[in-house]
């Protein structure tokens, strides 16, 4: 299935909109780290997700995303991003958030689907 914008898949074909003007601000989730943004956090900046309380060990550790069900240590480290989807691991800094898509095309290229 082709990837499409909204205004190219939606907007440009239809004849039927109204746009209202409202400031509700807006954040575009596209990344852990835009995620880690607007998501609650800890007298650290931490912020985890997933899991029962017991399966963290967050040990001086700042400004870090992490989402597991299973046992999660951190241990001092600063704006990493660890995201733990059962079969794969991705452990980042939270300014390299954006290049998982250079992950995904190189398991794609390299036929890598069951990761997909």
């Amino acid at each position: 299935m082709p990837t499409l914008s909204i205004d190219f898949a939606i907007m440009e074909k239809a004849d039927n909109i109204a746009v209202i003007p409202i400031d509700i601000g807006w954040s575009d989730v596209g990344t852990w780290s835009s995620l880690y943004d607007i998501l609650p956090q800890d007298n650290f900046g931490n912020c985890i997700k997933g899991g029962a309380r017991e399966n963290r060990v967050i040990l001086d550790t700042r400004d870090t995303l992490v989402f597991s069900d299973r046992l999660a240590v951190t241990i001092g480290v600063e704006n990493i991003v660890v995201v733990d989807s059962g079969d794969v691991l991705l452990v980042c800094h939270k300014d390299r958030s954006q290049d998982v898509k250079q992950v995904v095309d190189y398991l794609r290229e390299n036929g890598s689907h069951e990761y997909l």
